[in-house]
């Protein structure tokens, strides 16, 4: 049962890892001016346990879109030695459409049968505006949708079950597509709706039904405590977390599965491609 879970000691050390990117990310925002805000799970840990949930191997952090393209733009300057941004526009077989920002001294590979090495990482994602209209939202999260599916079919083993007809989709993707391409197409849905005006954002790795939140459940990021140090939370932490999860204080009965499938984080992840 999760409500007895104790992390074993390769997830302490990935977490411990983590917690440094986290704090790297806020050195640099808080730096340079930026906005961003734990997510997710993350910000569900910070709420109910001071830190990571017991058993996470992973991080999410978010960002306005004009504070993300900011760092995007600038973190091969402004990120200390060891740590990198990683995105779709810099390295098309890179498989999502949100970066991440990687610790380069580790290696990490994706569960997914992605053929993408790279570090460790914490998940930093575009929060766009959003339409308040209900068409538009099902037309703008059905192309999303759509190019999504495509890129994945660009960048999976097309083998992955089988030969023959298994195969198909995906090889034809790839003689239809180009992975950049999808990238360039994805980012200009996401970037559909800008925040001038507008009264929700977008957390597009959620359907709408969850995702789509009013602007003022954000608002100012709010310092909460989080391990040993401080970071940047959403301002209205139980009005985000209940639309996420309903009742997020309770325990789950069953963990998620890895997020990896290979992970040394003692050897530099160039050294394995």
């Amino acid at each position: 049962m999760a409500t007895n879970y104790s992390p074993n000691e390769q997830t302490k050390e990935v977490q411990a890892r983590l917690l440094e990117i986290l704090k790297v990310i806020d050195r640099v925002c808080q730096e340079h001016g930026l906005t961003y805000y734990l997510l997710c799970g993350t910000m569900l840990g910070a709420v109910r346990h001071g830190g990571f949930i017991p058993w996470d191997d992973d991080a999410d952090v978010g960002m306005p879109r004009k504070d993300y393209e900011t760092l995007l733009a600038h973190a091969h300057e402004w990120m200390p030695e060891g740590y990198e941004l990683v995105s779709g526009d810099r390295n098309p077989r890179y498989p999502y459409f949100f970066a991440r920002i990687q610790d380069a001294r580790t290696t990490y590979i994706l569960r997914r049968q992605f053929d993408f090495v790279g570090g460790l990482p914490v998940d930093v994602y575009p929060l766009d505006g959003m339409t308040a209209s209900a068409w538009k939202h099902r037309w703008h999260y059905l192309r999303l949708s759509i190019a999504k599916k495509l890129l994945y079919f660009c960048l999976v083993d097309p083998y992955k079950h089988g030969h023959g007809l298994r195969s198909l989709l995906p090889r034809t993707v790839r003689t239809l597509f180009s992975p950049a391409s999808l990238h360039r197409r994805i980012q200009h849905i996401l970037r559909e709706y800008s925040h001038a005006g507008t009264s929700l954002l977008a957390d597009h790795d959620y359907k709408p039904r969850k995702g789509v939140m009013p602007v003022a459940f954000y608002g100012k990021p709010q310092r909460v405590r989080f391990e040993d140090t401080e970071l940047n939370g959403v301002a209205r932490p139980d009005d985000y977390l209940r639309q996420l999860y309903g009742n997020y204080m309770e325990m789950p009965k069953d963990l998620p599965p890895q997020n990896y499938r290979y992970l040394d984080l003692n050897k530099p992840w160039r050294l394995s491609v």
